[in-house]
């Protein structure tokens, strides 16, 4: 090989290194850049409930109808239930949970629902008053709960639930589920 081939390969060869450096410092630079816009934007996360309106979260304040709405998913998880529906009322009790009480609360779920399949019955949960304390973040559903066996109604009984949530992040999530007593 002549002097001539071997300087035109070594600058064939620098010409491609130097264009490898600026593609290389093109991508860091472009990675640097969305890393910067990214932390300067605010993020947060919504729980979306089955019954959407506008108007339900606002930079992460939940206003009452967002609350209604996710006390009306839990509830219906958790008190219309069916054999073929019970792993759905499962996802949205688990979606709606907070992190610390979700095991318990799918604990809970999983009692009822292994009941349900083992009488084979079905409930309904008609809600007829819902009541607010927010400063508790506590929500209260009275209604009546059908039990039914095949299509026929074998039980109606007047049932209040209480629902207690907690503050997570910059949405609420649900803590607790319990059946209160209804005041006569």
């Amino acid at each position: 090989m002549n002097f001539d081939t071997l300087k035109r390969k070594m600058y064939a060869a620098q010409r491609a290194r130097n264009a490898l450096m600026v593609l290389l410092a093109v991508s860091i630079t472009g990675n640097a850049f969305q890393s910067w816009r990214m932390s300067q934007e605010s993020t947060q996360v919504v729980l979306i409930p089955t019954r959407v309106s506008d108007g339900m979260v606002a930079r992460g304040a939940a206003d009452i109808r967002y609350i209604e709405a996710i006390t009306l998913d839990a509830v219906y998880a958790m008190y219309t239930v069916s054999p073929e529906t019970v792993r759905y009322g499962r996802t949205v009790i688990e979606r709606i949970s907070a992190a610390q009480d979700r095991a318990r609360l799918l604990e809970s779920y999983d009692d009822i629902a292994d009941d349900i399949r083992l009488r084979r019955i079905s409930t309904v949960f008609r809600p007829e008053k819902i009541e607010h304390n927010l400063a508790r973040l506590q929500v209260s559903v009275t209604g009546n709960l059908a039990t039914y066996l095949d299509t026929s109604e074998v039980n109606n009984s007047p049932r209040k639930i209480l629902l207690t949530y907690v503050e997570e992040g910059s949405s609420i999530r649900l803590s607790r589920v319990e059946l209160v007593e209804i005041d006569e």
